[in-house]
């Protein structure tokens, strides 16, 4: 078989049409490598940040489970310098993969990182805590759902049933605390009318038994006011906890604040119920046996904001005596035989004056005190570890309207073992409902704050340094690799990208 052969030619038209083509395939090839180097520098800033905000304070998750960075690196001053260093390192060796390492390999999607900086930060104590708040609300969402809803609704629905008797009890004790002013002037007044002249004689009269001023309810009573709550309602006073809270905590100074608005995902009832749960089952109150906090009783601090223990136990002691007082006469007022005892008892101690209305007047005055001695009974019986019912009946009612010049006896008798009721948690918890919660995420990351730099490892701790969410951008240039092919055939240069991105990390 005979073969020809013969010199392989090219025209010089297909030259050039072979030209376009290649310099449209290298336009091509470089236009995809771009957008790949685009998606891996929107990556890198993406797992800087990560890596960033993967520095988080362990403490605060173990025990608070909620993440936080420390801005300040520890050293209790917050550097922006210092956490755009920490972003530029860990996003250079996902830029340039090559970097470090002795025998290089080729990268197709090679680029430069011209610049990296952290331009945003959301903080811990920003718009009133509400970056904490959020977390923890999204943690109990999560984790324990809203099986504990029910729990506080019905706890609300006390705190207004108390409220309301408190506000019945405030309006009865001013109107016969007035009455009986005005009654106590009109009998000095007569008794200075009738006043036997010297020498006159009188008609004999039958004179009613009188009451000694030691059996006297309404002065037990009033002497008892006077002495300090704290006494009356703890067996041993001393072991009252003298911690106290430094002035300079974040509810209370200026705070360096994030320029990052806080997202606002949980809002409204449900969550500030949730937020309440939350703080419950991570904070010391005054009846638990394990105190670790910078205050021993963190959920009265929380509810009342003073800077010591003892004031914060005393101002939920008072308050609670109100709200029993309130509950107690309540009961009082609607019960016959409660109404018949102090009618009875206000005839003997008005004896035969001749006041309209003065019976009445000491009756409920009776009441008054008789609610106020039991409820003493009850805030000493809550605070020893016992039960209280909300609302009392006649088996649940504990003091005679005799023995209340006992009283100070039958406290000491008080042992907390009755357990018909609800707890002093569960008033706490009432009290909680019935407070100002939109203070309590301040409050609460004033003694985090404090257990913090309770701890050497973090004793430079700052609630205001600590961030939730950054925003970073960072810019890039990309040199060009297959137009350099078609470069070098048409002459037209080499086109070099610059690209800017921006991104945002939150916990």
């Amino acid at each position: 078989m005979k073969r020809c052969y013969g010199k392989g030619t090219i025209s010089v038209f297909l030259s050039l049409v072979s030209v376009l083509f290649l310099s449209l395939l290298c336009t091509a090839e470089e236009s995809a490598r771009i957008e790949g180097c685009r998606a891996k520098a929107a990556a890198a800033l993406d797992m800087g940040m990560f890596s960033v905000m993967g520095e988080f304070e362990r403490e605060l998750l173990e025990r608070y489970d909620v993440f936080f960075l420390d801005g300040a690196a520890g050293s209790g001053s917050f550097n922006q310098d210092q956490l755009n260093q920490t972003l530029q390192e860990y996003m250079t060796y996902n830029v340039s993969p090559n970097k470090g390492l002795l025998l290089s390999r080729f990268d197709i999607f090679s680029q430069n990182m011209t610049s990296s900086v952290i331009t945003g930060t959301v903080r811990a104590t920003d718009e009133k805590g509400a970056a904490f708040y959020q977390q923890a609300v999204g943690f109990m969402r999560e984790n324990l759902g809203t099986e504990f809803i029910s729990i506080w609704l019905e706890r609300m629905k006390d705190g207004q049933q108390l409220e309301n008797a408190e506000e019945i009890y405030k309006s009865r004790d001013e109107s016969i605390s007035e009455s009986l002013k005005q009654m106590e002037e009109a009998q000095k007044q007569l008794e200075a009318q009738t006043e036997v002249q010297e020498g006159e004689t009188q008609p004999e009269t039958e004179t009613l038994p009188t009451i000694p001023e030691s059996q006297n309810p309404l002065n037990i009573i009033r002497k008892l006011k006077k002495e300090g709550i704290l006494g009356l309602v703890l067996k041993d006073k001393s072991t009252v906890s003298q911690k106290t809270l430094s002035s300079s905590v974040p509810s209370k100074r200026t705070n360096q604040k994030g320029n990052l608005p806080v997202d606002k995902k949980y809002s409204g009832l449900t969550a500030d119920l949730l937020f309440q749960q939350y703080l419950f089952e991570r904070f010391s109150l005054f009846t638990d046996r394990e105190k670790e906090g910078v205050l021993d009783y963190e959920l009265e601090y929380i509810l009342c904001g003073k800077n010591s223990d003892e004031k914060n136990l005393k101002t939920v002691v008072t308050r609670l005596l109100l709200l029993r007082e309130g509950a107690n006469f309540l009961f009082l007022s609607n019960d016959a035989a409660s109404l018949e005892a102090a009618n009875a008892f206000a005839a003997l101690l008005v004896g035969a004056v001749p006041i309209p209305g003065i019976v009445t007047v000491t009756a409920y005055a009776l009441l008054l005190a008789w609610a106020y001695a039991e409820s003493l009974l009850d805030v000493r019986e809550l605070l020893a570890g016992g039960k209280v019912p909300v609302l009392k009946s006649a088996e649940t009612w504990r003091l005679s309207l005799t023995s209340v010049p006992n009283l100070l006896q039958i406290l000491e008798q008080t042992d907390g073992s009755s357990q018909n009721g609800l707890s002093y948690a569960a008033y706490l918890q009432i009290l909680f409902t019935l407070g100002g919660t939109g203070k309590y995420p301040m409050r609460a990351l004033d003694l985090i704050e404090g257990c913090m730099q309770s701890r050497p490892a973090t004793a430079a701790f700052r609630a205001d340094h600590a961030i939730c969410k950054i925003q970073a951008e960072a810019d890039f240039h990309i040199p060009p690799l297959f137009l350099r092919v078609s470069s070098a055939f048409l002459k037209t240069g080499t086109a070099e990208t610059d690209y800017h991105i921006s991104g945002s990390f939150a916990y």
